[in-house]
């Protein structure tokens, strides 16, 4: 459970720190988990879907509207050349593995419905909170001194899963130390409070599967350009709540560590997700989300 302080701070800088939420061993179990995906996959039988978060060319293809609830595999923008070849090793090609860890893979299934996580969407005022998606996240370090692209831009994670009303909610967990060398998040605080979700990341028919789409009559009250973000450092085994209305982003890794992380959002069973969200599961069209409350 939160206590009443920490409830007031995420709900007035929609986002929250919580270090030492996981412990020494399962952050071990799941690195060695998320080490063993990497070494175990197999580049030749997966598509070399390439993940971009901008907005103008977020990814969306069948690959990435199959994997809401398999285990699937995406590429940073610069881990594969214009014939199709890899140019690091698989290891450190991958972005992110998702969406669907908290169906298939034990150990993050265990931490996605601990008790300590009901109780956090408990102290949070959900009635009926559903596990929607799960993923790894990857920034690798430098190779060869370049710089990879894994930069973050400013986002609202309500834009991509979008419910009426809003109730998203993130779980970003450290698997490792997280400064602002190797890409920590950066947040706006207060963010939520005044800025609304302008545009929705949708389903579409026509290729590639997925676009932005504005909402009609919402608007900023000022330019987003001037929010001021701080820093999210935290230590392995920290957890960050996030809103879905809070402007967040990370910068690129520029140092010789690794940055992963494990994340994971719900959301409110009784509000409204409808058939336009690119998410559903079974990816055919449906929203069969996890419970994290027991029965």
């Amino acid at each position: 459970m939160l206590s009443s302080e920490q409830v007031k701070q995420f709900n007035d800088e929609g986002m929250l720190c919580i270090p030492d939420f996981l412990s020494p061993d399962q952050i071990a179990q799941l690195s060695a988990r998320a080490h063993t995906l990497l070494d175990d996959f197999d580049p030749s039988a997966h598509p070399k879907t390439l993940f971009s978060t901008s907005t103008d060319n977020h990814v969306g293809n069948q690959y990435f509207l199959d994997s809401s609830d398999k285990v699937s595999f995406f590429f940073d923008t610069d881990a594969v050349d214009s014939d199709g070849n890899l140019v690091y090793p698989k290891q450190v090609a991958i972005n992110k593995i998702g969406h669907g860890l908290h169906l298939h893979e034990p150990a993050f299934e265990k931490v996605t419905f601990d008790d300590k996580v009901q109780g956090i969407a408990k102290s949070l005022q959900y009635e009926d909170p559903r596990v929607l998606q799960s993923m790894l996240i990857f920034k690798h370090p430098a190779q060869a001194k370049k710089i990879r692209d894994n930069e973050v831009p400013p986002h609202q994670d309500g834009t991509f899963l979008y419910t009426d009303p809003p109730s998203a909610l993130g779980f970003w967990f450290a698997l490792e130390d997280v400064t602002k060398d190797n890409g920590c998040l950066y947040y706006a605080p207060g963010s939520h409070k005044k800025f609304p979700i302008i545009s929705r990341f949708v389903r579409t028919p026509k290729a590639p599967g997925t676009e932005m789409m504005g909402l009609a009559d919402v608007h900023d009250p000022e330019p987003r350009d001037s929010l001021k973000y701080v820093p999210m450092e935290c230590k392995a085994g920290s957890l960050i709540l996030i809103h879905n209305q809070v402007l967040h982003k990370s910068e690129k890794n520029e140092s010789d560590k690794s940055r992963f992380a494990y994340a994971f959002h719900l959301i409110e069973g009784t509000a409204d997700y409808d058939e336009f969200n690119w998410l559903q599961v079974p990816s055919s069209g449906g929203t069969n989300f996890s419970k994290l409350f027991k029965d």
